[in-house]
């Protein structure tokens, strides 16, 4: 797969549709979305997508795999922290924008 066809990226652009909700309505929420390749660098066939607070240090991780193309993996936790690996399970079809902007309404504050 190319990097460009990604599944991260589409969850990406609704985070930041998420995420423009979220400043406009409560300024004290900053989400500052990243994507990253890292894994793919290491040998692992996944890309991660986080959605990190800074001022509260939350963050939400999500790992796109490829072998599991319609599912992600995602762990709410602080960003000065290791993942636990205690990731749950979505369909990918289930991330909306309205779904990011609850997770992160509710687990960045």
């Amino acid at each position: 797969m190319k990097i460009k066809d990604a599944k991260v990226y589409l969850v990406s652009d609704l985070a930041q549709l998420a995420q423009a909700r979220i400043q406009h309505e409560n300024s004290d929420i900053d989400p500052i979305i990243a994507i990253n390749h890292g894994l793919r660098q290491q040998g692992f066939a996944a890309d991660a997508l986080t959605i990190v607070n800074e001022k509260t240090n939350k963050r939400i991780l999500m790992i796109f795999h490829d072998n599991k193309p319609d599912t992600v993996d995602y762990e709410f936790g602080l960003a000065s922290e290791d993942p636990r690996f205690e990731f749950k399970q979505t369909a990918l079809a289930n991330l909306t924008e309205e779904v990011l902007y609850q997770w992160m309404s509710e687990h960045l504050t």
